[in-house]
């Protein structure tokens, strides 16, 4: 908090009268007395839509007046010299109005505003005590969220000595160690549905999601309780890998602790619909994390962010705050909050063993088979690349596929729409293949390109008996081009038996 002190001399002048003049100095800048007691007076710079209001002190004892000015709202710097701006104009106010005798009605004012004084801090006693019998605020430590953020920490240096990368992830290390892909979520890896909370793709989300959790912490972890906060941070984790396996009928590779940050602001904003924490907090803070929730989802929106998690934890830490809420208005540490927390994990594995199990969902061993293999392949030398190329080639092949079904009756017409089109496309297949060809890939994968070559190579010939029919359209050349396309159906039987 920036501020700045200044001390001033005035010779046969005494306490009261300092302050006196120190309160018609206050009024005289237009600048509102606020606070006041023997020896000091607080007031405070007026306020705009573009400028906070500043703290000023003035505190008289034995002919010595000292005036600080402070910056009280999150300021780093006094990058524009306020702090000393204010002191010069209060001293050049304070000087002309010590050149009067001080008006009769500063005197009642100045006691009036000590008598507010007095009541005004017991009462933000009183209220800081009630404040505090709800969220246990003082004497409070953070071991649970210091704990989860250690933990986050030390996964993600062990992943990044393991390749995971710092600022740009390899999303292979991250299926490695745990992310919810959706693949294997889906096919016996349960356990995907948790671990994911502690993983990061880099240390941007990484420090993001640390420092939401801390701000959560704050109030939560002293209000629920160590053993409710831990449980309510998994349970909302878990239903947030949920809702990004439903809502991606694709599949998806997720991880991050974000769903369960927002699951503890879900909780932390239900308690806030209640009468549970003081009203004179609850709507500052209402506000504020409303802010956070909203801005969070808006942003979630982007390309790259799974928002569904975000949704699925949200929702989810509403239902429990709701729950939590009477037993932390009656400080239940007994059987009914026990009973509360065993329903509210129970609640999270049947619901994960139901989504995981249903026949809509569960992914099969072949299936699964599949994606194994393609992830071993992928960890290989040019692995990646190789799927990358095989994209293409797909692709390619696709259009190609397209151009011969086209619904063109005659040869020669269908020569004079396509030919052109598609010997580009068979140039770009070859390059790829001719690519692919120098990879350093498995065994598999080298079957898969040579199959992929034959495939092109059968095209090819199909378009050079298409020619031929144009110019004679006999049986001989109908029986080629059956026997073309069937062998071409052969190759892509074997390309989908390579693949599984």
């Amino acid at each position: 908090m920036p501020s700045q002190n200044q001390e001033f001399s005035f010779p046969g002048q005494t306490t009261e009268q300092l302050l006196l003049f120190a309160y018609g100095a206050f009024l005289e800048l237009g600048w509102t007395p606020k606070y006041a007691g023997p020896n000091a007076i607080i007031g405070y710079t007026p306020r705009s839509w573009n400028k906070y209001d500043d703290e000023i002190i003035v505190e008289a004892t034995n002919e010595i007046m000292s005036v600080k000015s402070s910056l009280v709202h999150n300021e780093s710097f006094d990058m524009m010299g306020k702090n000393k701006k204010h002191i010069k104009d209060f001293m050049e106010a304070f000087e002309k109005v010590r050149l009067s005798v001080p008006k009769p009605e500063w005197t009642t004012a100045l006691e009036n505003l000590r008598t507010q004084t007095v009541q005004t801090v017991t009462e933000e006693a009183k209220q800081a005590e009630e404040i505090n019998k709800v969220m246990k605020l003082s004497g409070s430590n953070l071991y649970a969220t210091y704990a989860i953020i250690g933990i986050n920490v030390i996964v993600f240096i062990l992943m990044a000595i393991n390749g995971a990368g710092i600022f740009t992830p390899n999303a292979l290390v991250h299926i490695d160690w745990g992310s919810n892909f959706s693949p294997l979520t889906l096919s016996g890896d349960w356990w995907r549905l948790i671990t994911c909370v502690f993983l990061h793709f880099g240390i941007i989300h990484l420090a993001m999601n640390s420092y939401a959790l801390y701000m959560a912490g704050v109030y939560l972890e002293p209000m629920l309780g160590k053993t409710k906060y831990i449980i309510a941070y998994l349970v909302t984790g878990i239903f947030a890998s949920l809702a990004s396996l439903w809502w991606h009928s694709e599949v998806v590779n997720s991880a991050g602790a974000s769903g369960a940050i927002f699951g503890l602001y879900g909780i932390f904003l239900a308690l806030l619909f209640t009468n549970l924490i003081p009203k004179q907090m609850r709507s500052s803070l209402l506000q504020s994390i409303g802010v956070f929730v909203v801005f969070n989802l808006v942003y979630g929106v982007k390309s790259g962010i799974d928002n569904a998690a975000h949704i699925g934890g949200l929702i989810s830490g509403l239902i429990i705050g709701f729950i939590f809420y009477p037993l932390l208005k009656k400080e239940d540490k007994g059987v009914k909050s026990n009973l509360a927390l065993i329903a509210i994990i129970a609640g999270a594995v049947l619901s994960a063993w139901i989504y995981l199990n249903s026949p809509e969902n569960k992914i099969e061993p072949e299936r699964r088979a599949a994606e194994l293999n393609y992830l071993r392949e992928a960890k290989l030398p040019d692995g990646e690349k190789f799927f990358e190329k095989y994209k293409e080639y797909v692709q390619s092949d696709e259009k190609i596929v397209t151009m011969f079904n086209d619904g063109t009756v005659s040869f020669k017409e269908w020569l004079a729409k396509n030919e052109e089109n598609i010997n580009q496309e068979f140039a770009k297949a070859t390059s790829t293949v001719v690519a692919m060809k120098n990879y350093n890939v498995s065994e598999s994968a080298k079957r898969r390109i040579s199959l992929l070559e034959q495939l092109l190579d059968a095209r090819k010939e199909q378009v050079s008996i298409m020619k031929e029919l144009a110019q004679e359209d006999g049986p001989a050349n109908q029986l080629k081009l059956a026997e073309i396309r069937n062998k071409q159906e052969e190759i892509l039987a074997e390309l989908n038996k390579n693949d599984n």
